[in-house]
């Protein structure tokens, strides 16, 4: 009894390339199929738009260019003049800027309390007051007198902070130093 069984399933080979990326010669050649939904309509050509010359008036432009800004703004655009007064600030101006580096240069000092043990930055102390003698240098010429005044005697009493942290570490230094005097030599 020799018979042959038939095989309960076929395997069919429906890739479309071989190993190297080249057709196979025995792919099946259909497409595969796409649901009406997903298939584009047909487009009928847009009809060529003929230019109409509109008349230049001058006056459309400068009510536009009368508009204040916070009305050009988009809705989602942003507006400070309308957060300021929804949310009780106050304008920004050149001196806040400045407040905000000096607070992070006397933080670098340790001359704020954060809450945790006051540390000195030295590094960070010193970039702080080269950002600030960078931004004294970019904005020379177009400040008022106050601000101008008030960068000044800024950015000279944080560089003589600088040097008083600098002279007490090398004091310090100097003071534990091996073979300094009131030091012990093991």
């Amino acid at each position: 009894m020799d018979k042959e069984k038939k095989p309960e399933f076929v395997v069919t080979d429906k890739r479309k390339f071989n190993m190297d990326g080249e057709a196979r010669p025995d792919a099946p050649k259909t497409e595969a199929a796409v649901p009406e939904a997903a298939k584009p309509a047909p487009v009928a050509a847009p009809e060529p738009v003929k230019a109409v010359p509109k008349p230049v008036a001058a006056e459309p432009v400068a009510k536009e260019a009368a508009k204040p800004a916070a009305e050009t703004l988009p809705e989602s655009g942003y507006n400070g003049d309308h957060e300021r007064t929804q949310f009780g600030g106050q304008k920004m101006e050149f001196i806040h800027l400045l407040d905000m580096l000096v607070q992070t240069a006397m933080m670098y000092a340790g001359a704020l309390d954060t809450g945790t043990e006051r540390r000195v930055d030295i590094v960070g102390l010193r970039q702080m007051i080269d950002l600030i003698g960078v931004l004294e240098e970019k904005t020379k010429g177009n400040l008022s007198e106050q601000e101008k005044e008030i960068l000044t005697n800024t950015v000279f009493q944080l560089r003589m902070t600088y040097m008083e942290i600098v002279n007490m570490i090398g004091k310090q230094a100097m003071k534990n130093a091996p073979g300094a005097p009131g030091t012990k030599i093991k």
